[in-house]
């Protein structure tokens, strides 16, 4: 796995992925805290199902914002696309997603600039990555995925008032930086994470099912670090329960959409 992600940044993971199977504490900010002290910073609140809040972010419920950029990472397997999807169901007019690139060629009824921004192949997505076109990348296989800047653009002239942007944690930073570079916008960023209600040791398994074809030592310790990071990056942190009761994610998914609505 290569990504914008640096090898000493997956090698700390390690460390962490260590402390924590031996732990094994629940992927929960205040069972999390004893061995990661930022998560103190994080607190559940009754009205809101499976979020839990930073004391440390400085949103303000306060301001209005013409966009909201809703910008999410999460786990590995920790069920982002299907939250999403579910809000989708629940407002299907409030959000745009921003559209990845990738160099892999498009599959039987893919449309280019709707399913993915098709690059011709990996020398021509290196070549972009070099001339400073994308916000974040990674490489799995041997095919290139990321976010093209011409992609957070075209969504900003979207009428939807949330962009929808999925991308690495580790790519966030670049983001900000941008959306701070452009002029008259009034765009405000919401940091979510998502974490999987298992124990450590539980997603460790679920993630070496659910991504058995991939490097998974540095799948793993890329998760360590995101584990780490996550505290300090993010504004929310989103509690996935994964299992069969579809009422769970709805509720997971309409806490979200209402503390979106408290920014628009």
């Amino acid at each position: 796995m290569k990504s914008n992600i640096s090898q000493k940044e997956i090698a700390s993971g390690k460390k962490i992925v260590d402390i924590l199977s031996v732990s094994n504490p629940q992927l929960l900010p205040n069972l999390l805290k004893k061995d990661i002290p930022k998560y103190q910073n994080f607190l559940p609140n009754i009205n809101k199902y499976s979020l839990w809040s930073s004391t440390k972010s400085k949103l303000k419920n306060t301001q209005k914002y013409d966009k909201i950029i809703m910008l999410t990472s999460g786990l590995a397997a920790s069920g982002k696309d299907s939250i999403y999807s579910e809000m989708i169901k629940l407002r299907p007019d409030l959000f745009f997603k921003t559209i990845t690139a990738t160099s892999r060629p498009p599959r039987e009824g893919e449309i280019n600039e709707t399913d993915y921004f098709f690059i011709k192949n990996a020398k021509k997505f290196k070549e972009a990555i070099k001339n400073q076109e994308f916000l974040e990348f990674i490489k799995r296989g041997d095919n290139y995925y990321g976010l093209p800047k011409i992609s957070l653009d075209r969504a900003i002239d979207q009428s939807n008032p949330v962009i929808y942007c999925q991308i690495e944690m580790s790519g966030w930073s670049k983001l900000i930086k941008y959306i701070a570079s452009l002029e008259n916008k009034n765009i405000l960023i919401i940091k979510f994470f998502v974490l999987p209600d298992m124990s450590f040791l539980e997603y460790i398994n679920w993630l070496k099912e659910k991504r058995a074809n991939e490097d998974i030592e540095s799948r793993i310790n890329k998760s360590g670090w995101e584990i780490k990071k996550a505290p300090i990056k993010s504004d929310f942190i989103i509690i996935n329960h994964i299992e069969e009761n579809t009422d769970s994610l709805t509720k997971t998914a309409k806490t979200v959409v209402d503390q979106l609505f408290k920014f628009i």
